[in-house]
């Protein structure tokens, strides 16, 4: 298949995570409705992303997991499920991508690595690790367009993950995030293109939408990048859905034209995933 549609879900959310869950389903069946063949969510998609709510929300986590399957198997679509928190440790939650096939079957599912311990200049100061555990894997799932994977955040800022992925032929990163106006405004474009020159893939960068009366207030600007760099779509700061539709043969061309595997220098660096994979 040459070509693929994606549906971009940027929910705004509310302190309601029972209207966040019910907004998130309505957009996936919107989505599906205008012909998307793939859906994404954004991280945290029920809750605001602040460490009361996560908590709050949590019990919510199962019941929502059974309402995606359902929707990926009614209408036929890959559902990229955002994030959510899921069973941790009793104290604390993983951060938790699932990845829903067209049956409804889970096929994938990646835990959050990287955790967002920062005090960026613009604020807020957060500390992600007081209600996230870090997962450890890192992996790749088959669809019909080919190898795919998922980071979550902050997971896009480390550049070696993504030449991890680049050596396992991933042609589509998908990345819920959840960039504040502060980092979002300073890096999200810079990073979703970044990474989508490194991997020579598409990245599909799916974002809250802003809401200045939440305590920490989401960026917006969904993303779609092209294996040359290029931002193919902005869903700009406001709640909004797209179906975006991407030529697969772009990748083709730019591995051809561009062949930066093979112009690795593996005698003098290399690039490894210890943990899970």
């Amino acid at each position: 298949m040459d070509t693929v549609a994606i549906g971009i879900c940027q929910i705004r959310q509310g302190y309601d995570f029972e209207d966040n869950l019910n907004r998130a389903y309505a957009m996936i069946d919107q989505a599906a409705g205008g012909g998307a063949e793939v859906v994404v969510l954004p991280e945290m998609f029920f809750t605001p992303y602040e460490p009361a709510s996560i908590r709050n929300a949590a019990p919510l986590a199962h019941r929502a997991v059974e309402g995606l399957r359902q929707r990926a198997a009614r209408h036929g679509i890959l559902l990229v499920a955002g994030s959510m928190p899921w069973e941790g440790d009793g104290k604390r939650f993983f951060n938790r991508s699932f990845v829903f096939d067209s049956n409804g079957e889970e096929i994938y599912h990646h835990d959050k690595v990287h955790l967002f311990d920062c005090t960026p200049p613009g604020g807020p100061a957060i500390r992600e690790s007081d209600v996230i555990m870090p997962g450890d894997d890192l992996g790749v799932f088959e669809t019909p367009w080919g190898a795919a994977s998922v980071v979550v955040c902050y997971d896009v800022r480390f550049s070696p993950v993504a030449q991890i992925l680049a050596d396992r032929n991933v042609r589509i990163l998908f990345v819920p995030a959840a960039f504040s106006l502060a980092t979002g405004t300073a890096h999200w474009e810079m990073l979703v293109r970044i990474r989508a020159l490194e991997i020579q893939g598409f990245v599909v960068g799916v974002q809250p939408a802003y809401n200045p009366k939440l305590g920490y207030i989401p960026y917006g600007h969904s993303l779609v990048a092209s294996p040359w760099g290029q931002v193919l779509y902005d869903a700009g700061a406001d709640e909004a859905l797209s179906v975006v539709n991407i030529d697969l043969e772009e990748i083709k061309l730019i591995r051809e034209k561009f062949p930066l595997l093979a112009h690795r220098r593996r005698d003098l660096y290399q690039t490894s995933w210890l943990g899970k994979s």
